[in-house]
This record gives structure tokens, C-alpha cells and sequence, in this order.
């Protein structure tokens, strides 16, 4: 069964690499900044997640970031 990757990962994937490299962090930096694997955080970067609240805030605890900073893109819902 063919299973097509949610539009809005994909684009909040993106958002996350793009601010990681932004920030010169690679994702095993991430990772070792918060309970992330960094299996973990390429499958959010590639869109194949979906995670939980708690991962959200680990995410910016990783980046360095608030939350508002990782929301704040254009996403259709």
C-alpha cells in the first residue's frame, strides 16, 4: 500500500534543517543537547515523523530555540 508523507511535515521538516544549519549545528549535536536520537531528528528533517508534544519540546531544547521560533512558519492546515 502506497503511503504519501503528510504536507505539513514535510514543510515543518524542512523548517528544522534549515534552522539547524542555520544555527551550525549538526544533528548529533542536537541530539546530545536533548533526550532526541539523532535517528530520531533526520526522520522529523525528512518529514516520516510524527511525534509527540514532548519530542516537540526537546526538539527546540536541542536547537537552543523557543517554541514559538520552531512555529513560526507558514504551514497549510
Amino acid at each position: 500500500m502506497l503511503q504519501l508523507k503528510d504536507k505539513r511535515l514535510i514543510r515543518f521538516g524542512q523548517h528544522v534543517k534549515t534552522l539547524r544549519e542555520k544555527l551550525d549545528l549538526s544533528a548529533a549535536d542536537v541530539a546530545a543537547r536533548s533526550y532526541l536520537s539523532k535517528k530520531d531528528l533526520l526522520l522529523i528533517e525528512q518529514g516520516d515523523k510524527n511525534f509527540a508534544f514532548t519530542t516537540f519540546l526537546e526538539l527546540c531544547k536541542g536547537l537552543g530555540v523557543k517554541p514559538e521560533e520552531l512555529l513560526a512558519i507558514e504551514i497549510e492546515i
